[in-house]
C-alpha cells in the first residue's frame, strides 16, 4: 500500500512540475502520461478521472503549501514567533507553482473554488496570530488581508525579489502596522 501512496504522490509532484514548466494544458491525461512515459492505466490506477486527479492535485498542494506551513509556524511559542517562522518557511520554499495555479484559476472555476478555501485558511491563520497579539478581530482580519495580498503581489514582480528581500519587506510592513496601532 505504501508504494501506491508514494506513486500517487509522485504523480502529483510530477504534475506540479509540468504545470510550472508547460501550463495547465499539460495536465490532461494523455499529455501527462506521455511526459511521464507511462500508460493511461497507470493514471487510472490512482485517479478515477481527470477531475478526481485535479482535486487530488489541489488537495496535495493545499496540504504542502498551507497546512504544512502552518504546522511549521505553530512549532513556535508566541504569535510573533509564529509569524516570523511562517515568513522563513515561505521564503525558504519554492512556491513557483502558486503563480501558475492562480493563473489557471482564471480559466477554470474548479481551481478557483480550491483557491477560495486556501486563501481563506491562510488569511484566517494570519488573523488569528494578530488577534493573539492583541489586535481587535476586524483590524486583525484587515491586516491579514493586506499582508496576504502583499505576499501574492510580490510573486508577480519581475525580477522576483530574493528570499531575504521578501522577509525584510514582510517584517517592515508588519512593524509599521504594529507601530501605528500601539
Amino acid at each position: 500500500m505504501k508504494s501506491a501512496i508514494n506513486t500517487k504522490i509522485q504523480w502529483l509532484e510530477f504534475a506540479l512540475s509540468q504545470l510550472v514548466k508547460y501550463g495547465p494544458e499539460r495536465l490532461k491525461i494523455a499529455p501527462l502520461c506521455d511526459a511521464k512515459g507511462v500508460t493511461k492505466g497507470s493514471f487510472y490506477h490512482h485517479f478515477k478521472n481527470r477531475q478526481a486527479f485535479i482535486d487530488a492535485l489541489m488537495e496535495h498542494w493545499y496540504q504542502e503549501m498551507t497546512i504544512d506551513f502552518i504546522r511549521q509556524a505553530n512549532s513556535q511559542d508566541t504569535p510573533l514567533q509564529r509569524l516570523e517562522k511562517l515568513d522563513q518557511v515561505i521564503a525558504g520554499t519554492d512556491i513557483e507553482a502558486e503563480m501558475h495555479i492562480r493563473a489557471w484559476a482564471l480559466k477554470d472555476k474548479s481551481i478557483a473554488s480550491h483557491l477560495e478555501k486556501i486563501d481563506q485558511q491562510r488569511q484566517n491563520y494570519l488573523s488569528q496570530c494578530y488577534v493573539q497579539l492583541g489586535l481587535e478581530e476586524t483590524l486583525a482580519s484587515d491586516i491579514a488581508m493586506i499582508g496576504y495580498a502583499n505576499f501574492l503581489g510580490m510573486q508577480q514582480l519581475y525580477p522576483k525579489p530574493d528570499a531575504e528581500t521578501v522577509k525584510r519587506l514582510a517584517a517592515l510592513a508588519f512593524s509599521k502596522f504594529i507601530k501605528e496601532i500601539y
